[in-house]
């Protein structure tokens, strides 16, 4: 039987690894309230195929990837950045497909809820959800959404994830940071996927002291 534990996988760029690891702050945070987690750093495509199966052989339920998202010349998400090479979208789903029936995923990757990614995970695998940014997120923001809300999902229950209960958390995390997130699932004898955006409107940069109002 699976446990209600997360795996932390994070890829960053060569320089960023020693001031930007948003998911190892994720990792001690849920340490501090007693929530078992797993956090590894990876930088290339055959470590994320071999955590991916070792994810799959595992225990833990849900999975968490934080990265760079890669987008075109349009501003559309097509992918994801390892530290030495980008990923397609189709690529991830292909890789992730196989390793996420029954459990939920959570990606903490620039634009990823506007991307074909989530809708390409869950048409090709059981995963019962996917949860990610619509827009462009710092690494500030990102850790303190995620902390708030895995605290808070554990807080009010420690042994599943209900999605009446995510919905209602993500929003209460996104006003924290002003972001909006797409929460995919899949819907019906059918499994139609469907998503809802969760968080608020963006609200404006108050004006400079001094500037016109």
């Amino acid at each position: 039987m699976k446990k209600p534990t997360v795996c932390i996988v994070e890829s960053l760029g060569f320089l960023e690894e020693q001031s930007h690891r948003e998911g190892e702050i994720i990792s001690r945070t849920m340490n501090l309230s007693g929530k078992p987690s797993a956090y590894v750093c990876i930088r290339t495509l055959n470590e994320l195929k071999a955590i991916a199966q070792e994810f799959g052989n595992s225990k833990h339920r849900y999975f968490h990837l934080s990265c760079h998202g890669v987008r075109d010349d349009d501003g559309q998400n097509v992918g994801v950045a390892l530290t030495t090479r980008y990923v397609s979208n189709e690529e991830l789903a292909d890789i992730l497909a196989p390793h996420m029936d029954g459990r939920r995923l959570f990606l903490s990757s620039c634009l990823a809820g506007r991307g074909d990614f989530p809708r390409l995970l869950l048409e090709r695998s059981k995963c019962h959800s996917v949860l990610a940014p619509m827009n462009e997120i710092g690494f500030d923001d990102a850790a303190v959404f995620w902390t708030s809300f895995y605290h808070l999902m554990f807080k009010a229950d420690k042994t599943r994830m209900v999605n009446s209960v995510l919905e209602e958390t993500v929003k209460k995390c996104a006003l924290l940071v002003n972001e909006r997130f797409r929460f995919y699932t899949r819907v019906g004898k059918a499994g139609e996927v469907k998503f809802s955006t969760l968080g608020p409107l963006k609200i404006p940069k108050r004006a400079t002291s001094g500037s016109a109002e």
